[in-house]
Parts: structure tokens; C-alpha cells; sequence
């Protein structure tokens, strides 16, 4: 073997805590504030684990170096998809407790909502909540089975036994339905 040839990177403990305490301190300055550090810091120290890149001591980088720019592109990865999944499912404020002397509002006076599309936006919406604009049946079984499959049209068509394009083409026309029922069931990237 060459000894200049790229070789995989041996994760000494000292390695690893150093990607773990890189990827914290980068969550902390990229990610939203509802993702927990300690969270991308475990999906960045499993993924060198799992996956070891390979080093190559002619490139006059040191190995810390080769980990703080993996890890780095790890958070980015990671804080662009919570803020991506935060955008398509925004949750709910808590309500603020009264302050002190005052009285809370009747039930009837907090929960008022002016249509029914605007209430489903603010609380999660259940499968039939979604359904009950549709007025097909069949069309409601494919939407069922297509949240049921988690969004993977490809098992949804597997289970029905139909091509996929047929089916991402049925689920698309009913796009305007699901729309109207306060769900988007289309990543942005997907939209036309």
C-alpha cells in the first residue's frame, strides 16, 4: 500500500469528543432555537462513526480539520431541515399564563376561530379533518393510504398495485382539496 494514499481516519476518543463540542457550538450559532444541540451533536459524532472518512496527510490539512468540516456541513444539513419541517408544520404557541390579578378569559373567548381552514392551521389536523373535503371515496382511500404510508407514494402505489406516476398524478389533482383542508401535502421543491 502507498503510504501517501488516503487512509481512513482512525476516531480516537479525543477525535470524537472534538466533533461532539464542534457540532454543539455551531448548532448553537446555526440552527433555529427549538433544536437541541445535543441532538445534532449525536447525528454528526454517529455519522463519522458509521461512515469514517478518509485522510490523506499530503493535502497539509490535520485531521481536526477534515472533522470540523464534516461537521459543519452536518449542522447545515440538519438546521435546513428543522427550519424546512418547522416552515411545512408550524406548531402552536403555548398560551401565557395571566399575571398576577388578573382573570383568565372564558373558554368561549379564546377558542374562536373564523373559519375552519384557519383553526386547522393552528392545530393539527387529523386524517378525517383532511378527508372531509374530499367527496370521492376512492379518492379518500388513496389519500388515507398515502398518509398511512407516511407520504411515500411509491408503497402507497406497491399496495394498490398501480404505477406510481398514476398515483402521484391522482394525489396531485386532489392537491386543491387537501389545499382548501389547511394541508400542503407537497414539499416546496415538489410544487409546479
Amino acid at each position: 500500500m502507498n503510504p501517501s494514499s488516503p487512509r481512513e481516519l482512525e476516531l480516537t476518543p479525543d477525535l470524537i469528543e472534538f466533533a461532539r463540542a464542534t457540532a454543539i457550538k455551531e448548532a448553537r450559532k446555526r440552527c433555529p432555537g427549538f433544536v437541541d444541540p445535543d441532538d445534532v451533536a449525536q447525528e454528526a459524532v454517529l455519522m463519522l462513526m458509521r461512515n469514517p472518512p478518509k485522510f490523506d496527510a499530503t493535502k497539509n490539512a490535520s485531521e481536526k480539520t477534515l472533522i470540523y468540516t464534516i461537521v459543519l456541513r452536518v449542522v447545515l444539513k440538519y438546521a435546513v431541515r428543522e427550519a424546512t419541517f418547522a416552515k411545512r408544520y408550524p406548531q402552536e404557541a403555548e398560551p401565557t399564563p395571566p399575571a398576577a390579578g388578573e382573570s383568565e378569559p372564558p373558554l368561549s373567548q379564546l377558542h374562536q376561530p373564523k373559519n375552519r381552514r384557519a383553526e386547522l392551521r393552528k392545530r393539527a389536523a387529523t386524517t378525517e379533518d383532511i378527508l372531509d373535503y374530499i367527496d370521492n371515496e376512492e379518492s379518500k382511500s388513496l389519500c388515507r393510504l398515502v398518509i398511512e404510508c407516511g407520504g411515500n407514494v411509491s408503497e402507497a402505489a406497491r399496495r394498490l398495485g398501480l404505477q406510481e406516476g398514476t398515483v402521484r398524478y391522482r394525489f396531485k389533482l386532489l392537491r386543491s382539496k387537501l389545499l382548501a383542508a389547511g394541508f400542503d401535502p407537497f414539499p416546496p421543491e415538489e410544487k409546479s
